[in-house]
């Protein structure tokens, strides 16, 4: 059961990854953890106990997730010339939620082949998709205005009264400032774009800000990782109620979701410390150079 927007939309290949959303979506998260059980296709986690439980956690955490997604386009300093859907996908995952309520034989034997947590990872891979778009918009792109509003100023302006003479001054003066700036387009792009120490300074600074956050994920996942072992060994016994059986799994699928974090939280500082390393002899040599030198690129 596939929205248009799933379709429109295709999902990443293999799990879905929600790193470039930080902790900014836990309801998303949350959602995802219980997707990655079901896509194990395990005998056990397809029994009717446990996913008439799942499903009940996915629908209870479908509201929050609707309110996560208003509050990011909220922030959007304006309206999206194409309007990004995302309620017909959180609907599918919706229905996908009731069908887990009410399981049947052949929706069980579908979970246990892993077919049943790949279409789930379909319809989450194409909500991510369209969050990360939105994402994209307000965290760097502007609104951008219509042909219509182009014309509109342009007739505002021609009903502005002025003589003849005026335009010809106007039009004489604006000619040769744009002669000008063309003139000096070259050295003014150059002086620009030159390097110097500040900017390549915060680009390190900035870097370093964010390896430290780094640092911190991979120490706060690390010690929620062992917390987590510890209970599972403090319930290691022979004979397990199935209730304490699920909660051991959950932990489990929880523990993967903190190593993941924490591979990317390394392979960030990994990018930003190559980052510090070019910026640094950069730097060396904006210092070894003249001025000249470093405006004309020699």
């Amino acid at each position: 059961m596939k929205s248009k927007a799933a379709e429109e939309v295709p999902p990443e290949s293999g799990e879905v990854n929600l790193g470039f959303l930080g902790k900014e979506f836990p309801a998303l998260h949350e959602i995802r953890d219980r997707v990655l059980m079901l896509s194990l296709g395990n005998a056990f986690l397809c029994e009717e106990a446990f996913l008439k439980k799942s499903g009940s956690a996915v629908e209870g955490l479908l509201e929050n997730l609707r309110q996560e997604i208003h509050a990011l386009k909220m922030r959007f300093p304006g309206k999206f010339t194409t309007e990004i859907d995302t309620d017909s996908i959180i609907e599918d995952l919706h229905a996908h939620a009731q069908r887990l309520q009410n399981p049947n034989k052949g929706l069980t034997d579908k979970c246990t082949i892993g077919a049943l947590g790949r279409e789930l990872e379909d319809t989450l891979g194409a909500l991510t998709v369209a969050v990360r778009k939105i994402k994209k918009k307000v965290g760097g792109e502007t609104p951008s205005y219509t042909a219509k509003d182009a014309v509109v100023g342009v007739l505002g302006k021609a009903k502005t009264p002025a003589s003849l003479a005026t335009r010809l001054v106007s039009l004489a003066v604006k000619t040769v400032f744009v002669l000008l700036l063309l003139s000096l387009g070259p050295l003014i792009y150059l002086g620009v774009t030159m390097d110097r120490e500040g900017p390549l300074l915060k680009e390190i600074g900035k870097s370093e800000a964010h390896i430290q956050t780094q640092k911190a994920i991979i120490s706060s996942s690390e010690k929620e990782r062992e917390t987590l072992l510890g209970k599972i060994r403090s319930m290691q016994a022979d004979d397990l109620p199935r209730e304490t059986k699920l909660e051991i799994m959950e932990m489990n699928v929880k523990i993967h979701s903190l190593d993941q974090a924490r591979h990317r939280a390394e392979a960030e500082i990994a990018d930003h410390e190559g980052r510090i390393k070019d910026r640094k002899q950069r730097i060396q040599e904006v210092r070894e150079k003249s001025f000249m030198d470093r405006f004309f690129r020699r």
